[in-house]
């Protein structure tokens, strides 16, 4: 890679130094509306491997598992990703689909979407914080 001399850094001794600028890597992949079919096949498996797949090796996917995580961890008052708490619940209660719907995630898998939804809407603290996504998204009439 081909660097390009910027300025000239003096140390206290009189020495001078080049200052290197590095020109940026090009992204490894482009937008996605220049992929191939071939790499956009490879994207959507990889995609929907990774929403599945388990870490644990038992049948519940990993990204069911991260928002049961999360929402166990909010219902115990410890620190957690406000903004990552407030996406998964949107996308829990399908107000976004992200790369994957929620309802997809779950039947690919076998596992009833109503479950964490059931969960929010019955926990006074997770819906509260659900009506403040709702509010912060979509606003009010009033």
């Amino acid at each position: 890679m081909e660097t390009h001399v910027a300025a000239w850094q003096l140390d206290m001794f009189g020495e001078s130094s080049p200052v290197h600028i590095t020109p940026p890597k090009p992204d490894p992949l482009p937008d996605p509306h220049l992929w191939s079919e071939s790499v956009r096949a490879k994207m959507v498996d990889a995609l929907i491997s990774l929403a599945s797949d388990s870490r644990r090796g038992d049948s519940m996917p990993e990204s069911l598992m991260d928002c049961a995580d999360l929402l166990s961890e909010r219902l115990r008052n410890r620190k957690i990703d406000v903004d990552d708490y407030r996406a998964t619940l949107g996308w829990i209660m399908g107000y976004w689909d992200g790369a994957l719907p929620y309802i997809y995630v779950c039947r690919v898998n076998g596992v009833d979407p109503e479950i964490l939804q059931d969960v929010i809407l019955s926990t006074p603290l997770l819906e509260r914080d659900l009506r403040e996504v709702q509010r912060v998204c979509f606003g009010t009439l009033l």
